[in-house]
């Protein structure tokens, strides 16, 4: 859902809870396949009447719950059945109350899915009314707010009991299934509900997933949920094989009908690499294919194009690349994807790349060459070969839309006003950032405790900042050309045990300044104006200040033309060769104490200050007068002069 006027990702960041997260793991169920396979169990063992009147009974129950059509893919009952009867030599007799069991489990699940949907369309309507009273222009915009934020904690409570009370009915599903001789492993539909939900404890996930005999672990990368792609305790290369075959499934879907039509698969990916209209793709309803089979296939192609890019064009030195995370239709199809180059299981140094504004699946961040990975990569690599480095590309966020060359338009939009100028998409980023780098440490297999950094740019590095305060666990954070902290306001606030916090910030990067005005000023001319963004404004302090307490490292950019700080030198802290990756390496590999040796540490930013003569020639000599310094409202960069700025700092 999209408001024009309330931020959603602020709703969800005040509600504590989101609505839609929940309703969404209910909708993935599929009670239909259900259905259908305790159909073929019913027809597998009719002898046993009062079984068979059971099952009357409770499929007269699921239609009345069931409100969609059959699932869009079916499986082949028949088969299914054969196989679990086989494999656990079941008899008749217990077919039908196997049936049952099925039934039940699948009234359950339809019942649940309705009342989430009801729940979610009453939220819905609701916003769009108080989204409207907004726009109309009612005075009292905050009761609006606190009215909307209100109504999103109550549903997600509502569905969040909605899917307490389904998983406790599967649990007791599943024991009468085991009574009833059937290991529920074997049933691939019900299989797949067993994968624990998205908001599980990464440790419980690697237990159940150590749990599993060989067998009901290939079965389930043969299945390929997309659930089990994304599930933090998962090992890396397990969600690689997942998320590749649902990347692959994407793909093929869409590129059957084109070789169907006569079109090659490569023609139709590089149009889409090159945004070119095609007709299967701008009108998929004539080929048989929906708006999201053609989304889910574009952000697919460019997924994967980032995965060839990430490998590198030299197959004898490619680089080992993991798809860690992939949902192509996520953030309303702007898609959430992470490359990790490496194996962050087995690494000794893991990095974690947050980017900034502008930066989707959609938008081409991984497609058009994830260099910030890469090149943090291959520097970590010549750093120190002797320890295993993996760098993690992380776009499992919904970054706001910004571009610099036409800034003035962003003023004049509330809604892109709203995403860059408010923290509410930092904080919901930075949950899903804290529970995937949380995440690391319950799969990590090396003899050795993993270093982990994480590194944020432009808007991410609010990101990271959040993240920390959110209970994020890592041994040093990077910030660089950061707009400001948001929910941080000191250096410890990112509760680092042992590690340090890092800033670099060019003189010459505009949005690197933007946290010199912190939250009062943006806050007061908002509410000047009526509070167009809502009732919060701004992104926080300046890292890069003195009294924040980081340690700043040099990040100048070579060759600047920027007379006064702007948007041109916010994009080159990766660049090869700069004091910016070159200082990022070092603190990856864990030897970020080396900085000030090396001498590449900057002073930080501080107040200007007026000092007075200390002394003045008169004829009569020289006269000695009390110096004094007096402190000035402006801010001043001690690396705004400095001459020494080279690209020649590669490893």
């Amino acid at each position: 859902m999209q408001l024009r006027h309330i931020s959603i990702p602020m709703l969800i960041v005040e509600a504590g809870d989101d609505p839609w997260v929940l309703d969404a793991s209910l909708q993935a169920g599929r009670p239909a396949q259900i259905a259908r396979l305790a159909q073929a169990f019913h027809d597998a063992g009719q002898s046993a009447s009062e079984a068979g009147f059971a099952f009357e009974h409770a499929r007269f129950f699921f239609r009345a719950s069931w409100e969609r059509g059959v699932g869009s893919h079916p499986i082949d009952d028949a088969t299914e059945v054969g196989r679990v009867v086989a494999r656990l030599g079941l008899q008749a007799v217990q077919l039908p109350r196997i049936a049952v069991d099925l039934d039940q489990l699948a009234i359950a699940l339809a019942e649940a899915q309705r009342t989430s949907a009801r729940h979610i369309g009453a939220l819905e309507d609701h916003l769009a009314t108080i989204d409207g009273e907004v726009g109309a222009g009612h005075a009292d915009i905050d009761r609006l707010c606190a009215d909307a934020i209100a109504e999103t904690r109550a549903i997600a409570f509502q569905l969040r009991r909605v899917r307490d009370e389904y998983a406790l009915g599967l649990q007791g599903a599943v024991a009468r299934l085991r009574f009833d001789g059937v290991d529920p492993s074997e049933v691939r539909t019900v299989d797949e509900l067993l994968i624990p939900p998205p908001d599980s404890a990464p440790p419980s996930v690697a237990s159940w997933w150590s749990s599993l005999n060989d067998t009901q672990k290939a079965m389930l990368v043969a299945q390929h949920s997309p659930q089990l792609g994304n599930l933090n305790g998962i090992p890396a290369q397990v969600r690689d094989q997942v998320n590749r075959a649902v990347l692959k499934d994407d793909l093929q879907r869409v590129e059957s009908v084109a070789r169907q039509r006569g079109w090659a698969a490569d023609s139709l990916r590089d149009d889409v690499l090159h945004d070119r209209g095609r007709e299967v793709l701008a009108s998929p309803e004539s080929y048989g294919l929906s708006a999201e089979d053609v989304a889910r296939y574009q952000n697919a192609v460019r997924t994967d194009q980032g995965l060839d890019l990430s490998r590198g064009a030299d197959p004898p030195n490619a680089r080992p690349v993991l798809l860690w995370a992939y949902d192509p239709v996520a953030f309303g199809r702007e898609g959430r994807a992470a490359i990790a180059i490496g194996n962050p299981d087995t690494a000794r140094n893991t990095a974690v790349v947050v980017p900034g504004s502008n930066s989707s699946v959609k938008g081409g961040w991984f497609s058009d060459g994830p260099d910030e990975a890469i090149n943090l990569y291959e520097q970590s690599l010549r750093a120190d070969p002797s320890r295993a480095t993996a760098v993690l590309a992380w776009m499992g966020y919904d970054a706001p839309a910004f571009e610099a060359p036409q800034w003035d338009r962003t003023l004049v939009d509330a809604r892109r006003l709203t995403e860059i100028g408010t923290p509410w998409m930092a904080r919901q980023a930075g949950a899903a950032l804290t529970a995937d780098v949380n995440g690391l440490a319950a799969t990590h297999q090396a003899p050795a405790p993993g270093h982990v950094t994480v590194l944020g740019h432009s808007y991410g590095a609010t990101t990271v900042a959040d993240a920390f305060t959110m209970g994020m666990h890592a041994n040093d954070a990077v910030l660089v050309g950061c707009p400001g902290t948001d929910l941080a306001s000191r250096a410890a606030d990112f509760h680092l045990q042992g590690g340090r916090l890092y800033v670099g910030a060019a003189s010459t990067d505009a949005v690197s300044w933007i946290g010199e005005s912190g939250t009062g000023l943006p806050t007061g001319l908002n509410d000047l104006l009526g509070a167009p963004v809502g009732p919060a404004a701004g992104l926080g302090a300046d890292p890069a200040h003195a009294s924040f307490g980081a340690v700043r490292f040099r990040a100048e950019v070579t060759g600047s033309h920027s007379v006064l700080p702007w948007f041109t030198d916010h994009s080159h802290y990766y660049d090869p060769g700069s004091e910016s990756l070159h200082n990022m390496t070092e603190i990856v590999v864990g030897r970020g104490e080396a900085l000030a040796a090396e001498g590449m540490t900057a002073s930080p930013r501080g107040e200007g200050r007026l000092s007075s003569l200390r002394e003045v020639r008169t004829p009569w000599g020289t006269l000695r007068l009390p110096h004094l310094e007096i402190p000035t409202p402006i801010t001043v960069d001690p690396e705004w002069d400095r001459a020494d700025v080279t690209n020649s700092h590669g490893f």
